[in-house]
C-alpha cells in the first residue's frame, strides 16, 4: 500500500476546490520570491481539481510525482489552512477578530463596580501623572 493512501488520500477521488478557494489559489500562484513553492502548490491543486494527471502536473511544476502527491494529500487534509489565505474563509484563527480587540477597551471603559473597587483605580491619568 502506498504511503499516501495510508494517510487518507484516495487517488481515485478528484480534488474538489470551491470557487472561493480557486480565487485564493490563483492569487497564491502569482507569488514570487521566497514564496515560489506556494505558487507551485497552488498550481498543483488547481490542475488536480480539473482532473490533470499527477505525472503531467509534476512535469509542469518541475517536481517529483511523490512531492505532488504529498501536496495533494496535504490539501485534502488541511484545505485552505495549507495556503496563505489572507483571512479568506476565516481560517486565520491566530489573529483575533476586531470585536475581540475591542473587548478590553469596552471592559475598562465601564464605571467601577459597587463590589468595592475604588474609582481612583480606574483613573488612568492619575496613575500616570505624579
Amino acid at each position: 500500500m502506498d504511503f499516501l493512501c495510508r494517510s487518507g488520500y484516495d487517488w481515485g477521488m478528484p480534488v474538489e476546490v470551491t470557487p472561493e478557494e480557486t480565487a485564493v489559489l490563483i492569487r497564491s500562484k502569482k507569488w514570487l520570491g521566497s514564496h515560489v513553492l506556494v505558487g507551485m502548490k497552488a498550481e498543483t491543486i488547481l490542475h488536480a481539481s480539473r482532473g490533470v494527471d499527477v505525472g503531467i502536473i509534476a512535469e509542469r511544476v518541475e517536481r517529483a510525482e511523490r512531492n505532488v502527491r504529498k501536496w495533494l494529500a496535504g490539501w485534502q487534509g488541511a484545505r485552505m489552512c495549507s495556503a496563505p489565505t489572507g483571512g479568506a474563509g476565516n481560517q486565520n484563527a491566530a489573529k483575533p477578530a476586531r470585536v475581540r480587540k475591542q473587548e478590553p477597551k469596552t471592559i475598562l471603559a465601564r464605571p467601577p463596580s459597587p463590589a468595592g473597587v475604588h474609582a481612583e483605580f480606574w483613573d488612568v491619568p492619575a496613575i500616570v501623572t505624579p
